[in-house]
């Protein structure tokens, strides 16, 4: 526990890598990203990790620390619990019925009971992401399939998933003393993002926002304010995506459009790869993680753990960047959500990469 607690600790200051992938992005028939079958019950991506952990992070490093985040929710009046399953990455934690190690590694199960029929209680896919060991594959592109497997052998009725991925180094060599205090050691600077101070449906001197708060813009953003002295230390740093708090909306949001997060863009993301709605793949965005809004005319929030909230990013040439956000949800596969929603705040922590 201490020693895993530290590897936490640490990669606060380690650049990652990141891989956003959306059922809704691929179709029955093959594309140039990958492929699913007609039951969503299995996904194959054709993904690049040179792409996915950047030039510098695969040439260094040759094992990662590789954290799970899926949602795959499930439809129909079935009770059984499914297993997600994972090939194609070199996992080498387990074998699976006498092939190589890796082969098929079960990297989730969940009550697709539970999933259907009380959705907003499930919570936030923190409480469901699963770290595993990855020794980097001979081969950089590789074919990634996810499977979900019902526990009677039958076919589970299922929509389009959502599938993020998180790539820590791993350093199994490295030994430290006295791991407590490396919490003091992390410089890091807080800062929150409101939108209470923009205006609905209009610009004004902070941003832009649309008549449903789902996209908005801040506008003329200091980033060299927010980091403080970290400005002239370091070239890259981690966004620490740390809480969502969700005001109150009167509109009715049932099932999977509970389960939301944002697409962020406005600064330098790097070994950053997630799908598009054209089939290609896209480096210039990144996510939160899922969070979810519990029900109508209630406030909410939800905070997220190290190190799937973390986002690499290098220092901007200017000091002052945009900073755009568009509301995604689960539903469908991974789509942008349109409703009528309130008021956003979202709190983030910048901590500098140590190269």
């Amino acid at each position: 526990m201490i020693i895993n607690s530290l590897f936490i600790i640490i990669s606060m200051q380690t650049e990652v890598a990141k891989l956003w992938l959306y059922g809704a992005n691929v179709g029955t028939t093959i594309s140039q990203i990958g492929i699913r079958n007609s039951t969503n019950t299995e996904y194959t991506f054709f993904v690049d990790l040179r792409m996915v952990l950047g030039e510098t992070m695969f040439q260094k490093y040759e094992a990662f620390k590789v954290y799970f985040g899926f949602l795959n929710l499930g439809t129909g009046t079935t009770a059984n619990i499914d297993t997600v399953f994972v090939n194609g990455i070199n996992l080498i934690q387990a074998s699976y019925q006498g092939k190589q190690a890796g082969f098929n590694t079960a990297v989730d199960i969940y009550s697709q009971t539970v999933q259907m029929t009380d959705p907003a209680n499930l919570g936030g896919k923190n409480a469901n992401t699963q770290e595993f060991v990855m020794i980097k594959p001979d081969n950089a592109k590789i074919e990634l399939t996810i499977s979900i497997v019902r526990d009677d052998a039958a076919i589970p009725t299922l929509l389009q998933g959502v599938f993020f991925l998180t790539f820590v180094p791993f350093q199994k060599d490295k030994i430290y003393k006295n791991p407590f205090n490396y919490l003091y050691q992390n410089e890091l600077a807080n800062f929150t993002l409101t939108t209470q101070i923009l205006s609905a449906g209009a610009t004004n001197e902070y941003g832009t926002m649309n008549s449903t708060f789902t996209t908005f813009n801040f506008t003329n953003v200091n980033m060299r304010r927010i980091i403080g002295t970290m400005w002239d230390k370091y070239d890259k740093f981690n966004l620490v995506c740390s809480n969502v708090g969700i005001g109150s909306t009167a509109t009715t949001i049932t099932g999977n459009q509970r389960f939301m997060f944002f697409q962020i863009q406005g600064l330098q993301f790097i070994n950053s790869l997630s799908t598009t709605t054209s089939s290609t793949f896209s480096q210039s965005v990144a996510y939160t993680p899922i969070f979810r809004y519990a029900t109508a005319s209630t406030a909410d929030s939800d905070s997220f753990a190290v190190p799937e909230s973390l986002i690499s990013f290098r220092k901007p040439e200017s000091e002052n960047v945009d900073l755009a956000f568009q509301l995604f949800t689960v539903n469908s596969g991974g789509t942008a959500l349109n409703l009528q929603m309130n008021q956003f705040s979202l709190t983030f922590a910048v901590v500098g990469i140590k190269e």
